[in-house]
C-alpha cells in the first residue's frame, strides 16, 4: 500500500494488515463472556453459589483465551527501505480495548493510539494519547452515527456510503480522514491543514490514518 503526497507521488509504503480475525475473536469472546456470566447469574439466583462462581470463572477464562489467539499487529511504514514509523500493538489482548504505540525507527515513542472494540457497535472512535498514556492529545470519530451504521452494511459495496472520520483536539476539528470520494475523485485522504498549530505530530497523524484506513476489514 502506498501513501502519497499532494502531488500524488508515493512517499511511504506499508503492507496491508486488514483482517476479520480480530472482529470474529471479539465477537466470540463477547458471546462466551455474556453467556457464561448470564448462566452464572441464574445459578446464583437459584442459590447454587459454587457452580455460579465456577461458570463465571470459566467464561472469563475462555473469553481471554480466545482473545489470546489473535496475533498482535505490527505495521512498518517504510520510506524506501527504511522504517519511517513503526506502529506496534502494545496490549496483548485486542478485547475489550486495543492500544498501539507509534514509534520512530530508533524506538522513540511518539504516541499511544487506542480504541475500544465496542465502538464498532456504533461510531468507531480512536484516542491519541501521550506516550505515557497520561494525556489525551486528540481523538478521531466517525462523523455521524447514521453514517457509521450505513457504512457497516453498504460501505464496502460502494465508497459513497463510507463515513469520514473527524480528528478533534479540545473539541475543535483539526483534520479529517476522508473515506468517501472527494470532488476530484480521491479517496482515503488525510487532511490536517486545519491543524495550524501542529497539535498532532504529522507522523502520528499518518499512523492514525494508517490504522483507521488499514485496519478496517
Amino acid at each position: 500500500m502506498s501513501i502519497r503526497n499532494d502531488a500524488r507521488d508515493a512517499v511511504l509504503t506499508y503492507t496491508s494488515f486488514a483482517s476479520a480475525i480480530g472482529i470474529v475473536a471479539a465477537l466470540m469472546s463477547g458471546i462466551v463472556a455474556v453467556a457464561g456470566l448470564a448462566g452464572a447469574f441464574f445459578l446464583m439466583l437459584e442459590g447454587r453459589s459454587l457452580p455460579g462462581i465456577a461458570a463465571a470463572m470459566l467464561a472469563i477464562f475462555f473469553a481471554l483465551f480466545i482473545a489470546m489467539l489473535v496475533p498482535a499487529t505490527t505495521v512498518r511504514v517504510m520510506e524506501g527501505d527504511v522504517p519511517a514509523i513503526v506502529i506496534a500493538q502494545k496490549s496483548r489482548f485486542a478485547f475489550p480495548r486495543v492500544a498501539f504505540v507509534v514509534m520512530t525507527s530508533d524506538g522513540t515513542s511518539l504516541a499511544l493510539i487506542g480504541r475500544s472494540l465496542f465502538s464498532r457497535l456504533g461510531r468507531n472512535r480512536w484516542k491519541v494519547m501521550t506516550p505515557d498514556g497520561g494525556r489525551l492529545v486528540a481523538d478521531a470519530v466517525e462523523e455521524k452515527f447514521s453514517r457509521a451504521i450505513v457504512r457497516k452494511f453498504a460501505g464496502k459495496f460502494s465508497r459513497r456510503f463510507e463515513s469520514n472520520v473527524r480528528i478533534r483536539a479540545d473539541h475543535e476539528t483539526i483534520g479529517w480522514i476522508c473515506r468517501r470520494p472527494l470532488a476530484n475523485g480521491d479517496v482515503d485522504v488525510l487532511d490536517v491543514t486545519s491543524d495550524k498549530q501542529h497539535v498532532l505530530d504529522r507522523r502520528v497523524a499518518v499512523a492514525l490514518a494508517t490504522l483507521v484506513l488499514g485496519a478496517e476489514p
